[in-house]
This record gives C-alpha cells, sequence and structure tokens, in this order.
C-alpha cells in the first residue's frame, strides 16, 4: 500500500480525492516549512510538494520514493538531476494557472498605470485632491512588450489586445512564422525594450537578470515593468535605481529573489510599485485544480496511467 508524504497545505479537493482512495495511506504536513518534512521520508513512497527545497543529500536518503508530484509548474528548488540519478520521476500539473497568472498580470498593468495603491491611499486619508494631479494613465495604445510567449505570455497579448494595447514580443525559442500578424516579432531584446511602455516579463528562470544594469541604457522613459514569472528576472538595484530617477514609472511584482523578501527592500516605500505575495497562480480555481491534478499524477503513476508529457525530469515511468 503506497504511502504519500503531503509537504505543504493543499485546496482540500486533493485531500477529498486522496480520501476516497483505501489502497493509499497518506501524511499530511499542513505548516511546512523546508526541512520539517524531511523525518517522514523514510516511510514515503511519493511526495507532493508545495514550493519546499528539495536538495540532494535528502534526495538520497529517500530510499522509497518513486516520485515527486510538484504542486505548480516550477521546479527551480528540486535538485532535478539528483532525482534522475535515483530514477525518481518528477511531474507537474500542466496547464492548470496559466489564465491565473495572466489575469494577475494583466491587474498589476492597470493597477500600476492608474495608480491605484496612491488613489486608494488618497481616499483613505481625505485627500479628494489627489484627483486634480492627473497621475493615472491609460494603457489604450501604448505598446506593451511580452518577454516569453508561452501560455501565459499568449494569454496576457488576448487579455491586452482588448484593452487596445500595442503588443509585441521577444521569445528566441519560437519561431516569428508562428506568431500572429497583429503581434511584432523583436529578434534584437535591445530594440524590443526601446520601444516598449510596459514590459511583461513571462518566461522560466534564466542565469543572469533579463532587466540588467547592460539594459537600462535602452529603456524607455516612463517604462512600466511586471513580473508574475520567477524571482531574478530583475536586477532589483537597476529597478530600484530606475524608480527614484523616474526612468522606470512603475512596477509591479509577485515574484522576488528571496522569498519571502526582506522586509528593509526599498521597493515597498514606492506608491508606485505594487507588490504581491507570489499569488498570480493561487486563485481559488487554480489552487483547486492544481491540488487535484497534483494528487492524480501520483495515483496515476501507481496506477500506470501517467502522462509522460507531465514528467520533466527525463525519467521513464
Amino acid at each position: 500500500m503506497p504511502n504519500i508524504l503531503i509537504a505543504g497545505e493543499l485546496h482540500p479537493a486533493g485531500i477529498d480525492l486522496l480520501k476516497k482512495r483505501s489502497n493509499y495511506t497518506f501524511d499530511y504536513i499542513k505548516e511546512v516549512s523546508d526541512d520539517n518534512f524531511l523525518p517522514y521520508l523514510d516511510n514515503a513512497d511519493a511526495l507532493l510538494l508545495r514550493t519546499q527545497r528539495f536538495r540532494r543529500e535528502n534526495i538520497e536518503k529517500s530510499n522509497n520514493l518513486k516520485i515527486v508530484s510538484r504542486h505548480g509548474v516550477g521546479f527551480d528548488s528540486i535538485d532535478t538531476k539528483a532525482l534522475r540519478e535515483k530514477n525518481i520521476l518528477l511531474t507537474i500539473v500542466g496547464d492548470v494557472n496559466s489564465t491565473s497568472v495572466s489575469e494577475h498580470t494583466m491587474m498589476l498593468i492597470l493597477a500600476v498605470f492608474k495608480r491605484v495603491l496612491l488613489a486608494d491611499e488618497a481616499v483613505r486619508k481625505s485627500n479628494w485632491k489627489y484627483r486634480d494631479n492627473y497621475e493615472p494613465s491609460e494603457i489604450f495604445a501604448k505598446n506593451l512588450l511580452i518577454i516569453g510567449f508561452g501560455r501565459i505570455g499568449q494569454n496576457v497579448a488576448n487579455l491586452a489586445k482588448v484593452f487596445g494595447m500595442n503588443i509585441s514580443v521577444f521569445d528566441p525559442y519560437i519561431s516569428s512564422k508562428s506568431i500572429s500578424k497583429e503581434v511584432r516579432y523583436w529578434h534584437s531584446l535591445e530594440e524590443a525594450i526601446s520601444q516598449a511602455d510596459c514590459i511583461s516579463l513571462n518566461l522560466p528562470k534564466v542565469e543572469s537578470p533579463v532587466i540588467s544594469q547592460d539594459i537600462v541604457k535602452y529603456l524607455k522613459p516612463g517604462v512600466v515593468i511586471i513580473n508574475t514569472a520567477r524571482g531574478g528576472l530583475i536586477d532589483l538595484n537597476v529597478l530600484t535605481k530606475g524608480i527614484e530617477s523616474g526612468l522606470i514609472a512603475g512596477a509591479g511584482l509577485d515574484v522576488f529573489d528571496d522569498e519571502p523578501p526582506d522586509q528593509n527592500m526599498i521597493l515597498k516605500d514606492y506608491k508606485q510599485v505594487i507588490l504581491t505575495p507570489h499569488q498570480a497562480g493561487l486563485s481559488m480555481d487554480s489552487a483547486k485544480r492544481m491540488s487535484m491534478k497534483s494528487v492524480q499524477n501520483i495515483l496515476d503513476f501507481f496506477e500506470g496511467t501517467l502522462d509522460p508529457n507531465l514528467i520533466v525530469n527525463g525519467v521513464k515511468p
């Protein structure tokens, strides 16, 4: 009878799915840290992992483990090579949260351009005259550059089109022939950035920041930068200096280099910067889908019906 270790709180729908199966046992740790789930690994045939790190030294001690099911699509915090060496599968949930992330991205674009935090604060402090500052900007006819044009990037483009934004894309991993004629494809990142009124980062983690010191000279004055993808895509020193100088008009960040971020991070003092706690993909709807799919991947593995397209570390079931 396989034992499943669930490390992190799930939407109840996933737990209910497990409770209906009498041929499985499970340990459920709601309040989980990077380390407090490790003592349960000795008894685990499967591990359902939220956002915790899973390092080589712990993987090597996991003698019964056969599958790790990520509650999401990212796996930067997991040593995939160590899993592969032990012939342990790593799965993701597939396309269950792209709608939520793309809607969150669009919300941040609107919130920054419309200066929502400043307007909210003005009303709460009875500063009705704030409205005469004419600080909000329209997004109609603004140039939106989407860096990374996978499912989320494409969804963001579709949403932004409705608001009348001009869409352009930089993604060296896709062909310009696959892009709609309504979308401008750029071969040069520098040229793409130089025309952008708003930049949305929708790509996987990369080795060095996309918004870096080297790219600053290409930024269009007054640009807005949005990141709902991965921490590390923006050099926060560059972003801070850009905000302070006015070169960057505002930013919307859902992800950070360190999570949770340092409470002394200076960006939190700027009302033209919207900060959210890595929740873009965590709507009520997507949380239910991720919970059920991450559990279902484990059940499918043991029952021989796992979708091979959801295995991301090259191990065959």
